[in-house]
């Protein structure tokens, strides 16, 4: 499920950044934990080897590659490779969560179009919304481990009341995969075609609005479709990851410490004597934890190349259906002598000419002087006679 800490960063505190920083659910900790420790426990184990378990030409040749690592490793164009595939990979996720498909616009159409308020105009509305649902559960369901774990067949739709079994005769005997996908839009058009037929649409322009909110919707929704049929091409994806993990390697004898001074002008003030020697010294676990971020970046990007599967911060496919239907159908379902009709009276502020809203106990406002253009505030102007 999605982790929400937007609360958590609302202040711009020490406690706001403490909060944020640990928490643990789809946090840089969950992620790279067992790489770290994996990580430190081989880096431990050569220097132990470096230093209890080689002679001295061993130790040699061992500080020979220590030192080739730790000089070619920043030859590894990292920052470029991964820059451009997190570009990449940001953009697609920001376009599917834009396409996730939201039921508001067509049912407020539905409930502000259709006029009367007889059981089949009734049912006409509900019809449209639950045709609308069931695209979406079609969709997800074909992109979403989650979603296809709670719809497996047809038929546990027709349980869940989002199909008939004369509909769900239809869409068994429909050609092709992609069919399933239309049908519910066009049979929410057909609804709306008998309806203005019948007088129940007052006007052209209302048939022509409502055709154009079902179709931006169908959209939105074959838009996941496409986006889960052609992925971002294997290639980057593959670079990135062996990248990072050959870099990740690298690094572990890259950053070991040495004993002897053949390396001090490549290393600079690397080295440290034999006595004061760390296994896993802290400026070579804080650079692990660097290099973890990088490969913590790819475990991110994975989760977000598909939001639709099961991660901590995947999107919350069961709930966004479930509001959906459930919104879709009331707001559909709203009438006239109910919480749909529009009330028209005189406001709190009937009287006044320039109101202003109130303010809770929890919030005294503050004095501030009113806003003003920046030019106004920087030059004054005097007026001599």
């Amino acid at each position: 499920m999605t982790v929400t800490y937007t609360g958590s960063v609302g202040t711009a505190s020490l406690k706001a950044f403490i909060l944020a920083l640990f928490k643990w659910r789809g946090s840089v900790w969950k992620a790279v934990w067992v790489e770290l420790l994996v990580w430190c426990l081989a880096y431990a184990i050569l220097s132990i080897c470096y230093r209890l378990a080689m002679n001295k030409e061993q130790q040699d040749k061992f500080e020979d590659v220590c030192a080739l690592c730790y000089k070619y490793s920043e030859l590894i164009p990292l920052t470029f490779l991964l820059g451009f595939y997190v570009t990449q990979v940001v953009s697609r996720w920001q376009t599917m969560f834009g396409n996730l498909g939201w039921c508001d616009n067509y049912s407020l159409n539905v409930a502000a179009y259709f006029g009367g308020k007889d059981e089949r105009t009734r049912m006409m509305k509900r019809s449209i919304a639950r045709y609308m649902s069931l695209l979406q559960v079609l969709v997800y369901r074909d992109i979403s481990v989650r979603i296809r774990k709670r719809f497996p067949t047809l038929e546990s739709l027709v349980t869940a009341g989002f199909l008939t079994d004369n509909e769900k005769t239809t869409l068994d005997s429909s050609t092709g995969p992609h069919s399933r996908y239309y049908l519910p839009v066009m049979w929410s058009m057909k609804i709306i075609r008998a309806a203005r037929d019948e007088g129940r649409l007052l006007s052209d322009f209302a048939v022509s609005d409502l055709y154009r909110n079902l179709l931006e919707y169908w959209n939105k929704e074959f838009t996941l479709v496409l986006f889960d049929w052609v992925p971002l091409p294997l290639v980057y994806t593959q670079v990135a990851y062996v990248t990072v993990r050959v870099y990740f390697l690298i690094a572990l004898l890259g950053r070991q410490y040495i004993i002897s001074d053949r390396y001090d002008a490549l290393r600079g003030p690397v080295r440290q004597s034999m006595h004061n020697n760390r296994f896993i010294p802290p400026f070579s676990w804080m650079h692990m934890s660097q290099s973890s971020q990088w490969l913590n970046s790819c475990f991110m990007l994975d989760a977000l190349l598909n939001p639709f599967g099961e991660d901590d911060d995947d999107f919350e496919c069961n709930w966004i259906i479930d509001r959906n239907f459930g919104t879709a159908m009331k707001i559909v379902d709203s009438t006239e002598g109910g919480e749909g009709e529009a009330r028209v009276v005189k406001d709190y502020f009937w009287d006044v000419s320039s109101p202003t809203p109130m303010y809770s106990s929890l919030f005294v406002p503050e004095k501030k002087p009113e806003p003003q253009g920046s030019a106004v505030a920087e030059v004054y102007v005097t007026f001599v006679n």
